[in-house]
């Protein structure tokens, strides 16, 4: 049985168990958020797409909150917009880095919010002690870890939580001493990180990327050589027999191999694609 309620003084109709984000969407009614993601099961971490419903204690997540027979929904008042602010200034003071850093395929999603909500981007209006600059991660072979770029939306947390349930990457602290680690404060590559990539797509600044096609590419060629992303030498087999570990699997050498010659494959079709 479909549900009616309004939204900005428009009567709309949403089926039980959708939220206010998802009716509104259905509705071509614009509520920004920043941790949100068709992939993740929304979880209101950024707290951008708040907006009153009539509780004069509080704002509610659109992402989060289900919608209700006869509910009335304001997604712009004064109210709402200067919450949205707020928290978007709060970001922007607690980078460590400039904001036009944050680019990622062509996007600026924390500028592009900052112009919708008319803020004027300059840093220490709300905090005047912004976070330490903290190096690039690039010890994991596959995915370089940028944490000045981090804006604490929580999607690499979701993906790797809840999507892919690893649980490599989690939050770490309360306020302003809010970030995302790995592991016990490990690098990626010392935490149990896959490798699989989805913090990278998921993330909406660049605070993971993918590490350099060309780099990625040597990688690829040491495979087709070897039969393994490292090379095993006597040494590494003697090493594992002393820990008692099995000795490195020739079917999964194989496999390797495989993917290898295909990724490589793919990459020239692609390359004769675009007229390289």
């Amino acid at each position: 049985m479909r549900i009616e309620l309004t939204i900005d003084g428009k009567t709309v109709n949403g089926n039980p168990g959708q939220t206010i984000l998802e009716v509104a969407n259905a509705n071509d009614i614009h509520i920004p958020t920043l941790c949100t993601h068709h992939k993740l099961t929304p979880n209101g971490a950024c707290r951008v797409c708040v907006v009153d419903v009539g509780k004069k204690d509080r704002l509610e997540a659109a992402c989060t909150t289900p919608i209700s027979r006869g509910m009335v929904v304001n997604t712009r008042n004064e109210r709402v917009l200067e919450s949205r602010r707020v928290v978007v200034q709060l970001m922007l003071d607690n980078l460590a880095i400039d904001p036009e850093k944050l680019e990622k395929d062509g996007e600026n999603i924390l500028l592009d919010l900052a112009k919708e909500l008319d803020i004027k981007v300059e840093k220490g209006k709300l905090l005047t002690k912004p976070k330490e600059h903290r190096p690039e991660d690039k010890r994991n072979p596959i995915i370089i870890r940028a944490p000045d770029k981090c804006i604490l939306c929580g999607r690499c947390v979701s993906a790797c939580n809840d999507l892919r349930h690893y649980g490599v990457l989690n939050f770490k602290g309360r306020g302003y001493d809010t970030e995302i680690t790995s592991g016990f404060g490990q690098s990626l590559l010392m935490s149990g990180c896959a490798s699989c990539g989805e913090c990278i797509e998921v993330c909406p600044t660049g605070s993971f990327r993918a590490l350099d096609l060309e780099k990625v590419q040597e990688e690829i060629d040491t495979v087709l050589k070897t039969g393994t992303a490292f090379p095993a030498s006597r040494l590494t087999h003697r090493a594992r027999s002393k820990f008692g570990l099995s000795p490195v699997d020739e079917e999964g050498e194989k496999d390797l191999i495989v993917i290898a010659k295909k990724t490589r494959k793919n990459k020239k079709r692609e390359m004769r694609n675009n007229g390289e």
